[in-house]
């Protein structure tokens, strides 16, 4: 039975379309900018960059990061933005990566132990906390971006 796992999956795509909705709408003119610290376009690489952070097992091998993991763990300034298509490429391929795992789901798997996580983050985490995890994760990032959008005269997509 996957009803509740298709239920918490679609929050997750609902708030996944919205993040990459950002780089559609996002002027070139901002696309650097930052707001709250971080560049607009960092704020996405960032959430992508974490859906492994997420879901990988603790040997799990995680997806390059091709801008850099200090630039996507918020620990450096990026030197170069990328294009929006290389950021649309990565996220579609970070999306499909956490589809993946949800796809491996089923409701009774929830309530299972996501060990990779629970060991990186130093306390226990299942994998519904996971999902919903992905879901706010996503979400919050969107509202960075519009905040951005918006600073700047934009308008955002929430």
């Amino acid at each position: 039975m996957r009803a509740v796992t298709e239920s918490l999956k679609s929050n997750f795509d609902q708030g996944w379309g919205l993040l990459t909705r950002e780089i559609e709408v996002c002027p070139e003119a901002v696309w650097g900018k930052k707001g709250g610290g971080f560049m607009f376009w960092q704020q996405i690489y960032h959430c992508c960059w974490a859906v492994d952070l997420f879901i990988l097992p603790k040997e799990g091998k995680p997806e390059p990061a091709p801008w850099g993991e200090d630039v996507a763990g918020f620990k450096a300034d990026p030197k170069k933005a990328p294009s929006k298509a290389e950021l649309k490429a990565y996220a579609a391929k970070m999306k499909a990566r956490a589809d993946a795992w949800i796809a491996a789901l089923d409701d009774a798997a929830l309530t299972q132990s996501n060990e990779g996580l629970s060991a990186r983050w130093g306390s226990p985490m299942n994998n519904a906390m996971t999902l919903a995890l992905l879901s706010g994760h996503s979400s919050y990032h969107v509202g960075s971006c519009d905040a951005i959008l918006r600073d700047n005269g934009e308008k955002g997509v929430l």
